[in-house]
């Protein structure tokens, strides 16, 4: 798994409770996904890393922001995009779409992203040891990782609840200084009960074209009804 899926790994959405229909649901959030098609030439795609560190983090997240423990073993019907690249700038995006059994969990799960004090939050999860040893482990040897810096954005999306965080995470590899720069966007149907999970990771110096970032929140807002 890249350094950039396992931020993906962290700011996905939690799982929630299965559905009767988990089949359907997963088709429906297939069907919700940004794809290929959506991104300018240049643009390809490679594996997502799988679920292996799906909910890294997320205790500490959950216990800073004073939710249950439990919210991180439960289990969603979800489908994942595949992890698209620009590579000449180093950047890549990420989607996972969630359905809710309810509105009230949906509702709970945005407040994780989008509560006064989910950017505090989301920084003190990163900076934890385990967190960074992951981080550290897909970098390789020698690697050092700073500390985290989280700031909640404006809201992303009119008409949608919907929350965006940039977190940026500093790192020494082979005695040179980066710096990762993500913007983490949850976009929930107007329903509630779907939820688009983005993450679009980059260099800090090769920031993300804006007209490119709406242009994806806009499809996944048609596509989640």
């Amino acid at each position: 798994m890249s350094v950039m899926a396992v931020a993906v790994a962290l700011l996905g959405l939690p799982a929630s409770a299965a559905s009767a229909s988990r089949k359907a649901d997963v088709a429906l959030a297939r069907k919700a996904l940004i794809v290929r098609s959506d991104f300018p030439s240049g643009w390809t795609t490679s594996s997502n890393g799988g679920n292996a560190n799906k909910n890294l983090g997320v205790p500490q997240m959950l216990a800073c922001l004073g939710f249950p423990a439990s919210l991180v073993n439960l289990n969603p019907p979800e489908a994942d995009s595949p992890t698209f690249n620009q590579n000449s700038l180093g950047q890549s995006v990420d989607d996972s779409v969630d359905v809710f059994p309810t509105l009230k969990i949906a509702t709970e799960e945005l407040k994780i992203y989008g509560s006064p004090d989910s950017a505090k939050c989301v920084a003190q999860a990163f900076d934890t040891p385990s967190v960074k040893a992951v981080f550290a482990r897909e970098l390789g040897k020698g690697s050092k990782i700073g500390s985290a810096s989280v700031i909640a954005l404006p809201q992303p999306v009119a008409g949608n609840e919907s929350t965006e965080l940039e977190l940026r995470m500093p790192f020494t590899y082979k005695g040179t200084h980066f710096v990762l720069a993500s913007l983490d966007i949850v976009i929930m149907s107007k329903s509630g009960t779907e939820g688009s999970a983005m993450v679009f990771s980059t260099p800090a110096q090769s920031p993300f074209s804006p007209s490119l970032v709406t242009h994806l929140e806009s499809v996944t807002v048609q596509r989640l009804g």
